[in-house]
């Protein structure tokens, strides 16, 4: 659906995007995280064509966006960091004046007040709204046109937690209908419930692109149990580490075991095999927040 070569971009002296190459097949879901200035949003209106990159290829459903764009953004819908509506019309004039200016059918405008739950303001003025609002009122306009492809940057910017929880159902609605979606996010603990796919951008170069699985096991994933016992004892403990734990934790009858995440059940197992009466386990997973750091240390590392 979305094939990128070899962007380049430069604001003056300073080089936005160096280099990146990426693809995104139909139907799949992708993130692009990284800090400010990464290059982010540099990429995404380089594919929408709002920005003319100094050198590279970026193809839409097969179209060359750089020498057909204006035929490559009737495959896309863009949704643009920072959202500014027309504060003296209300809701559902912004809403009915795009659906104009796209020339959609009126169907459209039931959907995407009905996905994006907007029937509580619908006649609230844009200058009334609150910034989740806002950005809700901006999502629903971008998910308007019923094309196979959406760029959305940012779209849980400014969402308060139920919004955040509304956009990931949006998402996951809009993945069962055949959608493509390429976005960005700050949210980094978020992006393995959302996507199928990873990309980390830093100082402007694709630092790494791939599965959310495999960039989990690439960097040794660690995850964590919690056991209750009702007969603890101190060699669980050592069993645990002879299993191969990276790191244990007694209290009472309590255990937090800390190891590679394709080790945990081989450890729970053993323990449970040498007499341990478990009562009770809980499992939690490391954050994309700690992969993220890995990688930026990892990619500071190599220009050292």
């Amino acid at each position: 659906m979305l094939v990128v070569k070899n962007l380049r971009k430069k604001f003056g002296d300073v080089i936005a995007v160096d280099g990146i190459s990426f693809e995104v097949k139909k139907n799949e879901v992708v993130a692009l995280l990284g800090p400010n200035g990464s290059g982010k949003t540099t990429t995404l209106r380089a594919i929408v064509g709002l920005v003319l990159p100094d050198e590279g290829e970026i193809y839409v459903n097969g179209i060359n966006a750089l020498k057909e764009p204006k035929n490559a953004r009737n495959f896309m819908s863009f949704l643009p960091q920072r959202i500014s509506m027309y504060e003296n019309l209300k809701v559902i004039e912004i809403i009915e004046f795009f659906r104009k200016i796209r020339n959609l059918p009126v169907q459209r405008v039931e959907y995407v007040i009905e996905m994006l739950k907007l029937s509580d303001i619908l006649n609230k003025y844009a200058s009334e709204l609150s910034g989740g609002n806002v950005q809700r009122l901006g999502i629903a306009i971008a998910i308007m046109p019923d094309v196979p492809l959406l760029v959305l940057d940012e779209p849980t910017l400014s969402l308060d937690p139920e919004g955040v929880m509304r956009f990931k159902a949006l998402l996951s609605d809009l993945k069962s209908e055949g959608k493509t979606i390429l976005f960005t996010t700050h949210l980094l603990n978020e992006v393995d419930e959302l996507a199928d796919k990873v990309g980390i951008l830093v100082n402007g170069k694709l630092i790494t692109f791939e599965g959310a699985s495999e960039l989990k096991r690439k960097l040794k994933f660690e995850s964590k149990v919690y056991l209750v016992i009702s007969n603890m004892d101190d060699k669980f403990v050592d069993i645990a580490f002879d299993s191969g734990a990276l790191d244990v934790k007694r209290n009472g009858t309590s255990m937090i075991i800390k190891a590679d995440s394709k080790r945990m059940l081989d450890i729970i197992f053993k323990i449970k095999e040498c007499g341990a009466k478990i009562e009770n386990f809980q499992t939690s997973s490391q954050s994309f927040e700690v992969i993220y750091q890995k990688l930026m240390e990892e990619h500071h590392g190599e220009k050292s």
